[in-house]
């Protein structure tokens, strides 16, 4: 989890693109990463959160001990939504280099929404699709 959060440390995301306050409880508990992770992999889902033997159920197995004790204490015993947070997952993706075409399928918008998602970030994303070639000597 450390290198995963190390992740979001240098591409700066934890100032570009906050938390959702949704989501917020979890991102304390696990971290940035794994809390997107989490949420690109069931947004929108209706998912059955333990109130007991929570170490053994097939939420921790699938997503660590972690998660399942947090997501236990706020719905323990309900079925818990995933949130879709499109908004967020665009400009993560965005930041971390994904294409607008990758973006559009992953979160399900259009080209439209994408952009109007991405207004303020312009100068971000252009720089995290910056590929450097690694062959071209820095001229400063």
């Amino acid at each position: 989890m450390a290198v995963l959060g190390g992740i979001d440390e240098a591409l700066g995301m934890t100032s570009l693109v906050p938390v959702p306050v949704e989501i917020r409880f979890l991102a304390d508990v696990v971290g940035e990463a794994v809390t997107f992770a989490f949420v690109e992999a069931h947004a929108g889902q209706k998912l059955w959160v333990p109130r007991v033997r929570v170490d053994t159920s097939n939420l921790a197995r699938s997503w660590g001990v972690d998660v399942a004790r947090c997501l236990s204490e706020h719905f323990g015993g309900e079925k818990y939504q995933v949130p879709m947070l499109k908004a967020w997952r665009v400009r993560r993706l965005a930041l971390m280099g994904y294409s607008y075409n990758d973006i559009v399928v992953r979160v399900g918008v259009s080209h439209a929404t994408l952009h109007n998602f991405l207004f303020t970030l312009q100068d971000a994303v252009r720089a995290a699709r910056i590929v450097p070639d690694e062959r071209q000597l820095s001229l400063f």
